[in-house]
């Protein structure tokens, strides 16, 4: 995560958690656990405090953060408090794995605390970078930040890894830059970091808003794709004496992942309204960009998009792109799940 990002993370942290009394809220429905938990008390009912906080905890947009945000926001001891995991913890702390009020108030109370801790240290951050960190900027205005993890089965362990996903994503630069007359220059590698590595590359805006339509319908595809593979894996496990079933499930799994790429290119080729006929060398590279990015998310390869904020006067300019990346963020969650589910089942 780069330091502008981090400083972006802080102002969501106080418009977000701070400005929206997060804590102030877990606070209230804590007040009176703890008052119930007391003997002799009046008890005092705590529905319109805990629909608050939950009404407060599932709007929270956790959907703007990229990956390395939700990291560091975890490391704050927030992120596990707000959003769906807030719901779940209010929820199980409430009514499923209830000790007794006392236990419940004191959770919470600890919540509170995490919280507020987690806030103050974004607050020292804040102050500490104002001043020091300017928006990043790229050699063409308007560029946007594409973040690329080779995680998952797309991990680069050695060169021959690094060769060959360097051609593949000079596919994908090259036939998306081209339905956008644009250059496979024009998709420039600005930094890199190591662990697993991670490439930074500067775009123009649009060919930001073509990749992530392509990874939106990618991860629905891979989605679709995946849950007949589990299938498949489901009826080898049952030792069904025909097994050509499971054969048959997994072929058709790839007819769909070929037929979702081809939909795909379709669409965005409808969508930026491209000759086909005299500009069929756009559609041909198009296509390829398309599978190889497929590839790329069904073997776990991440992107995450750096949006700037819009500057006076460009109110809304990348919304077609936050609203992708959102939509994005809650397909990654539900395939992780189908990920864990299968890891479960096999262990």
């Amino acid at each position: 995560m780069n330091v502008s990002e981090l400083f972006e993370l802080t102002h969501w942290i106080t418009l977000e958690i701070e400005n929206k009394q997060i804590a102030k809220k877990y606070q209230a429905l804590q007040t009176i656990l703890h008052t119930h938990s007391q003997p002799n008390q009046q008890k005092v009912p705590f529905e319109s405090q805990k629909e608050e906080l939950i009404d407060s905890l599932s709007k929270v947009p956790l959907g703007q953060l990229t990956r390395d945000q939700l990291d560091f926001l975890h490391h704050l001891g927030i992120s596990d408090y707000v959003g769906e995991k807030g719901v779940e913890f209010v929820n199980d702390t409430l009514y499923i794995n209830v000790i007794d009020v006392a236990t419940s108030a004191q959770n919470i109370a600890q919540v509170i605390q995490e919280i507020n801790g987690g806030v103050g240290k974004s607050t020292q951050l804040k102050s500490g970078l104002t001043g020091c960190v300017t928006e990043e900027e790229y050699e063409t205005d308007h560029e946007i930040l594409m973040r690329v993890s080779f995680t998952g089965n797309a991990l680069m362990s050695n060169v021959t890894d690094f060769k060959n996903w360097g051609s593949t994503w000079y596919d994908i630069g090259r036939g998306i830059a081209m339905v956008h007359n644009a250059s496979p220059e024009e998709v420039k590698v600005v930094g890199a970091t190591k662990g697993s590595i991670i490439i930074e590359l500067a775009v123009i805006a649009s060919i930001a808003t073509t990749t992530s339509v392509i990874i939106l319908s990618a991860l629905k595809v891979a989605e679709k794709v995946q849950s007949m593979m589990i299938q498949a894996e489901v009826l080898r496990g049952l030792k069904l004496k025909n097994g050509k079933l499971a054969n048959e499930l997994e072929k058709e799994a790839q007819i769909e992942k070929k037929a979702g790429i081809d939909e795909i290119t379709a669409e965005v080729i409808k969508t930026l309204k491209i000759k086909t006929k005299e500009e069929g060398d756009k559609k041909v590279a198009l296509g390829s960009s398309v599978k190889k990015l497929v590839d790329f998310i069904e073997k776990g390869g991440i992107v995450d998009f750096i949006i700037p904020e819009d500057k006076e006067g460009e109110e809304n300019k990348n919304e077609e792109l936050r609203i992708a990346f959102q939509e994005i963020r809650k397909l990654e969650k539900k395939l992780a799940l189908i990920e864990y589910d299968v890891t479960s089942q096999n262990s």
